[in-house]
């Protein structure tokens, strides 16, 4: 048996091979890495092409085919990236499905809670131990995401232009980034993805982490998301149930992520920066069974 799982952000696509032994229980895997898919804002050619190169790596014929992406917040939009897959790969059993949802099943498994991205983006929903039954709108990144790689650079991006963060912040910024501000503007409204650019100077952020005023607007920013994005759910959910917390800025902030749901009086579950490697082992168990 083949099974092909892929865990498609804003910024890169994980995909996982797993190719069963003959007792069921013993598994092969392959992985590879390729650059972020979304039905919703990628077109089909780029969707395709990226396709190719998965093919090229790992193969085009499986047994099932399950690809869980930010942007699939529809059955048209599933449909679409089903559609997409079916053409590419030979495949009878292909499901899409949402990121929200791959963050859900890999962090509270078949438990009621919270699940809650935090990477380029954010976004967050409850989940009843078998489906999402609510989830928080997510307006985008022009609108929301305080919670993503995208808000702090934004906002560390807007303080260095205007001259409102440290001096040595800006000179350490402008050593690492030559930018101007056609540069920046460049960026934001004539190139592709502008969204992955913002979010690219996270790393930024982590390195200069112990600096006073990063800590200060990281905790800024938290806090902000917090009030914000929680203020949905009911006491009984944030307090007995708890929140899980998926995502490469919610990795890189774990220790103010648990400290703030601690001090909120709030159920803190789990933080995961990826969720394939819960979800690749929750599919061989379902594919044993």
């Amino acid at each position: 048996m083949k099974i092909l799982i892929a865990d498609a952000g804003a910024t890169k696509t994980d995909w996982v091979k797993l190719i069963s032994g003959s007792d069921a229980s013993t598994w092969m895997e392959e992985r590879h890495s390729g650059v972020g898919i979304s039905p919703l804002h990628h077109d089909t050619d780029m969707i395709e092409e990226e396709l190719r190169l998965v093919r090229a790596a790992l193969g085009e014929t499986f047994d099932s085919i399950r690809f869980f992406g930010a942007g699939i917040g529809s059955p048209v939009i599933a449909g679409k990236m089903e559609s997409i897959l079916s053409e590419m790969f030979t495949c009878n059993d292909i499901k899409a499905d949402s990121d929200m949802a791959a963050a859900a099943k890999a962090l509270l498994g078949s438990e009621p809670g919270i699940a809650c991205i935090m990477g380029t983006g954010s976004n967050s929903c409850h989940y009843d131990g078998v489906t999402i039954d609510r989830k928080s709108v997510s307006l985008g990144y022009l609108l929301d995401d305080e919670g993503g790689g995208v808000s702090f650079s934004r906002r560390l991006l807007s303080d260095i232009f205007k001259g409102l963060a440290p001096r040595d912040i800006i000179d350490e910024f402008e050593r690492k980034y030559p930018l101007s501000v056609s540069d920046v503007v460049d960026h934001l409204y004539r190139r592709p993805s502008p969204n992955r650019w913002i979010a690219g100077f996270m790393p930024f952020i982590v390195e200069f982490y112990g600096h006073p005023y990063i800590e200060s607007m990281v905790r800024s920013q938290i806090k902000w998301f917090f009030d914000r994005e929680f203020a949905s759910y009911s006491e009984k959910e944030l307090r007995q149930e708890g929140i899980g917390f998926v995502g490469t800025v919610a990795d890189v902030l774990r220790n103010m992520i648990e400290k703030e749901v601690t001090d909120r009086g709030w159920r803190m579950r789990s933080i995961v920066r990826q969720p394939l490697d819960s979800l690749v082992a929750q599919f061989k168990v379902l594919k044993k069974n």
